[in-house]
């Protein structure tokens, strides 16, 4: 991401498993990946990031968020709780106060792999997928709750 080079071919295959593949699915690995992942990638955009969930979200979890409201919505049909977190806040101290190898708070940008790769001839990706999965605008992010609001859905 941080060099525009295109990704590997493991990886196109990782997110390939990743987006499609429901929560009670998801293995150790997964989570190990995007756990190194999280802790070297500094994101250059600050986004108010949403998630749907049934219940509250354990503290450090890795989990999917969107940047679009009406998608968080429409995962949960509307119910359960709302995660609400500005990026701009959650970051503001981020470079300043950790090195890469050990950022804490922040996202990574899914959404602009799959754009990048859309207008790259689609690394591999294949049309369909790129299409199915751009709109729904996923980042992933540890949930903290110290810089996460939380809501109802009314």
């Amino acid at each position: 991401m941080q060099n525009d080079a295109p990704i590997t071919s493991e990886t196109r295959g990782f997110i390939c498993n990743w987006i499609p593949t429901g929560p009670d699915e998801k293995r150790k690995a997964f989570y190990d990946i995007w756990d190194l992942v999280l802790k070297n990638y500094l994101p250059t955009t600050r986004p108010i990031l949403f998630r749907s969930c049934k219940r509250k979200n354990i503290n450090g979890k890795i989990a999917s968020f969107t940047g679009r409201l009406e998608c968080a919505r429409r995962f949960n049909n509307g119910n359960g709780s709302l995660l609400i977190c500005d990026t701009g806040e959650l970051l503001e101290f981020e470079a300043k106060y950790n090195k890469r190898g050990f950022y804490k708070h922040t996202f990574f940008p899914l959404v602009d792999v799959l754009i990048k790769a859309k207008n790259d001839e689609g690394w591999g990706f294949t049309e369909r997928f790129l299409s199915d999965y751009i709109g729904e605008h996923e980042y992933i992010m540890r949930v903290n709750q110290a810089n996460v609001r939380s809501f109802k859905w009314a």
